[in-house]
């Protein structure tokens, strides 16, 4: 079953295409009858569980009627899809779960949430220089986070440790509170030195022609899991 169902990512959610996991299912209804009956009797909400969104299907090129034509999409949530393959109560059910549970443990691995995490930082830094273009503004602006591969913004660890109510703000001060940062949000050396964090110039040039110097935090894969490590003992105590 080797890539039979792709987990994708759709608004910051993975997601399970219905159509694809239909098919793997072998599901011997037709696709649209099975999904709304399955949506209604199993309870499943709209926005939570599931998006449905129209799209135009590919034409039929041996029909007469070779036109695109607009049909209804389901992007399931992963649980969701889990769940009607378990409903199904039979082999293939069973086997497409277990499926689905290894390419979410692939797909929930750190080496991928970095990846991820990685190229959601690299779309933000590039709408923000599309911005700056756009507007034309007075400020030259140059930020080395683009040239960083391996460390995030703390924006960008809130994102991915993905802990409700933790965002940017709280994360700076839960380290500065536990004397990781300073006032100025700048890492302590002996957690520098430990590989958790990276200080980096951020450079920009002011009405007048006058370079200004910002230091800017940054946190490695090391420090995340740090971070992820002392959050879940707060929690915990």
């Amino acid at each position: 079953m080797t890539d039979l169902i792709a987990i994708k990512e759709r608004d910051g959610r993975e997601t399970v295409d219905a159509r694809e996991l239909h098919a793997a299912l072998e599901v011997a209804r037709d696709f649209s009858t099975w999904i709304k009956d399955r949506i209604e009797k199993y309870g499943f909400i709209a926005g939570k569980d599931y998006e449905a969104y129209e799209d135009l299907s590919s034409p039929d090129l041996g029909s007469t009627k070779a036109r695109p034509q607009v049909r209804v999409q389901y992007a399931l949530t992963v649980a969701m899809a889990k769940e009607l393959a378990t409903v199904e109560n039979n082999d293939k059910g069973r086997e497409v779960r277990r499926y689905l549970i290894q390419v979410e443990e692939a797909w929930n691995s750190p080496e991928l949430v970095m990846a991820r995490a990685l190229q959601a930082a690299s779309r933000t830094i590039e709408d923000h220089r599309r911005r700056i273009a756009l507007l034309e503004p007075k400020a030259a602006f140059f930020d080395q986070v683009a040239d960083s591969k391996t460390a995030l913004q703390m924006r960008d660890v809130a994102a991915t440790l993905n802990i409700p109510g933790w965002g940017r703000n709280k994360l700076f001060e839960f380290l500065r509170a536990h004397k990781i940062l300073d006032e100025r949000n700048i890492p302590y050396r002996q957690y520098q030195d430990a590989g958790y964090f990276r200080v980096i110039e951020q450079t920009w040039t002011d009405d007048k022609g006058e370079t200004h110097v910002n230091l800017k935090t940054l946190v490695y894969q090391k420090g995340i899991d740090f971070i992820r490590r002392l959050i879940r003992k707060e929690i915990a105590a």
